[in-house]
């Protein structure tokens, strides 16, 4: 039930009986192989004398399970988990010696070219029965050393480049044999782990699933790209900045962005907006997971945060004019509205334990009677523009505790006059709201 009862930190001389006391009920029980335990880096491995006997796997055989004075025993296959290359022999006698050559294919690049060389396998004497191997499908290659991994490619586990999607990026892969986290990335691999915008190969990002150093969660992160998750450039729209998705990877706050591994250079391309609490909370000094920030700089609204939609027409991504900070801004013009009087809503959810301060940047082109501008918090309107604005301003609107909805309502023909007495007014050039850097800070 992922509480270790028996740990073994040396090599066996020999077989040995181990007993684990199994209280009443359903209980899951693993018996686990990890490679390099305390998370040392390669240099100081290598400078790690071998001790005489190691091989680098594991033999479990005879597992008993005593119940009541009923015994059910397992048959006497033995299970391997390999480290490394463990030759693949098949003794059936009590002791075998086998030594095998066989070629081992390696590309340069995942397209086009491969070179193929040969290795000879020291002998190894295995005293055991017959040895379990887990079969793969015919259109899968098994992977020495892998027991239960099965891949179109395996020249493609431990390149260098995550391959983000099962079956590599799976446990029993080791995680696309440790391309996906920066941590157990093979500097040394074909691809090196650290491709760079401009170069012969990529993108790659890093979809860290292993439980030691990502945070991902593999069944709610469902975005269409996996391998934009880590690439440097953060992704604000399409569900990609979540904690789900480890806030695309670390992508979107300078604080964890890895311009090391970043095949992109990390905020250049596409702006931070940093969402993590862990980063945002340090910044702001506040215990709110819920601080935000958004100025358009993607390109796209961020669905998880903003309702465009529930108008006659809705807001959209805007560069036709300076912005009021980088270079795009959200706008809503009355002449998208198509009825003689209509709105363009824009809607964000708020959700925060003390509540907090909204701001925004607002240039408001409007005129009443034709359009005019309202900001409403809940059923409540709290904010009115009903000519225009010299310019962009700075706005903030108090936001109680609790969950809110603010609502920004660009609105055609408020009044509901008739087409015949606006005419009496005459006609303004056309009315538009532009709004840019909306933010949230706690209390």
């Amino acid at each position: 039930d992922g509480v270790p009862q028996v740990i073994i930190a040396t090599f066996s001389d020999d077989w040995e009986t181990h007993q684990v006391a199994v209280g009443a009920g359903k209980h899951e029980l693993k018996w686990k192989l990890i490679k390099n335990f305390a998370g040392l880096n390669t240099a100081i491995i290598d400078d790690v004398d071998v001790p005489s006997g190691y091989q680098g796997y594991v033999k479990i055989d005879g597992i008993n399970l005593e119940d009541n004075s009923v015994t059910h025993f397992v048959d006497e296959e033995v299970m391997i988990a390999a480290v490394g290359e463990v030759a693949n022999t098949m003794p059936t006698t009590t002791v075998a010696t086998t030594t095998t050559s066989k070629p081992i294919t390696t590309t340069t690049t995942k397209a086009t070219t491969t070179s193929t060389t040969t290795t000879t396998e020291e002998p190894t004497t295995t005293v055991a029965p017959t040895i379990a191997f887990v079969e793969c499908p015919s259109d899968l290659f098994s992977v020495e050393g892998l027991p239960g991994c099965c891949v179109e490619d395996p020249s493609y586990l431990g390149d260098g480049a995550c391959d983000p999607r099962a079956p590599y990026n799976t446990e029993e892969c080791a995680f696309d044999l440790g391309d996906c986290c920066h941590e157990t990335c093979n500097s040394d691999s074909a691809y090196g782990c650290k491709t760079k915008e401009g170069g012969e190969y990529g993108p790659f990002g890093f979809f860290c699933l292993d439980p030691r150093f990502g945070n991902m969660d593999e069944k709610k992160c469902q975005v269409e790209n996996l391998e934009w998750i880590g690439d440097g450039g953060c992704d604000t729209a399409g569900g990609y900045n979540t904690p789900e998705c480890g806030w695309d990877g670390g992508d979107c706050c300078e604080d964890t962005c890895d311009s090391e591994y970043a095949f992109y250079p990390c905020g250049a391309n596409q702006a931070y907006v940093c969402m993590d609490p862990s980063v945002v909370n340090k910044e702001t000094k506040s215990d709110s997971p819920f601080s935000f920030q958004d100025g358009f700089e993607s390109g796209v609204f961020d669905p998880l945060h903003w309702d465009v939609d529930d108008g006659d027409a809705e807001w959209k991504i805007d560069d036709s004019k300076p912005a009021a900070e980088g270079n795009y801004y959200i706008s809503a013009r009355t002449g998208d509205i198509s009825p003689e009087f209509g709105t363009a809503k824009l809607k964000h959810g708020i959700q925060s334990f003390g509540g907090g301060v909204l701001s925004f940047d607002i240039q408001a082109l409007v005129q009443i009677p034709f359009d005019d501008l309202i900001i409403m918090i809940d059923d409540d309107v709290v904010a009115e523009f009903s000519s225009a604005t010299t310019g962009w301003e700075r706005q903030e609107l108090d936001i109680p505790t609790g969950p809110h909805l603010v609502q920004w309502i660009h609105r055609k023909n408020p009044s509901n006059m008739l087409e015949a007495d606006l005419k009496l007014f005459g006609y303004p050039d056309e009315g538009v709201t532009m709004i840019d850097n909306i933010a949230f800070q706690p209390s």
